[in-house]
């Protein structure tokens, strides 16, 4: 009682943090297997007494201690598992790899988000996305040509198309379409976002719909007359 009176004030705070920091080390640390919830609330008993002990120990030399808080303020591990804390031993971590994505969100009852297959796409999107695909399609279509011309030798290329439309009708039809329409396609694609790069205020919801329409009708009907002729 004769030490200065903010000691035992100085003592209570530094011993009150050093448990609380303990305790959430011992949650941190031990929280992988569910054995160590018993040493957890073992270690939360005793700093309740500690913390208890000094807060006696100040009553007894005159400071106010009813605004003084106690570690029994702090969350036990029992209230922690009833909220659902997720532990990951050993065997759960094994039995977790076995769910899938599907399995695991069934089990916590919250929605899916939803996946591509089940989304609409605007015309915009497919639009854009087909002057993707023309492109790779234009690509690998001729890699293919140059290599059977390289291997094939001079004229392999030209002896495969004459086949290819002597094949029947319906044979040369389908591989006239299947030849022009990436081609029309993406040179028409690529006029657009020219006129899109030149005047930037057409880039609206609706004349973007429109364009997209009128891109993929025009490729359609010039595919089209080009695989009758």
């Amino acid at each position: 009682s004769n030490r200065p009176d903010g000691l035992y004030h100085n003592i209570y705070l530094i011993g009150l943090f050093v448990s609380c920091l303990y305790t959430i080390l011992c949650h941190c640390l031990h929280h992988i297997h569910p054995s160590s919830l018993t040493s957890i609330v073992g270690n939360l008993n005793m700093l309740r007494t500690a913390s208890s002990s000094i807060i006696r120990s100040l009553a007894r030399v005159g400071h106010p201690v009813a605004a003084y808080p106690t570690v029994s303020s702090i969350p036990s591990p029992a209230i922690v598992v009833a909220r659902g804390m997720t532990i990951l031993s050993k065997d759960s971590a094994e039995e977790y790899k076995k769910q899938n994505y599907t399995t695991r969100m069934a089990k916590t009852r919250r929605p899916v988000s939803p996946h591509v297959t089940i989304y609409s796409f605007p015309v915009c999107a497919v639009s854009s996305i087909t002057t993707r695909v023309t492109g790779c399609v234009l690509s690998f279509g001729c890699a293919g040509l140059g290599i059977v011309e390289i291997f094939g030798g001079s004229g392999a290329a030209l002896s495969l198309m004459q086949v290819i439309g002597e094949s029947g009708t319906l044979v040369a039809a389908g591989a006239k379409f299947s030849v022009a329409f990436p081609v029309v396609y993406h040179y028409l694609g690529g006029l657009r976002h020219l006129v899109w790069d030149a005047k930037p205020e057409l880039l609206t919801n609706v004349d973007v719909e429109k364009a997209s329409y009128g891109l993929i009708g025009a490729s359609v009907l010039v595919s089209s007359v080009a695989m009758v002729l």
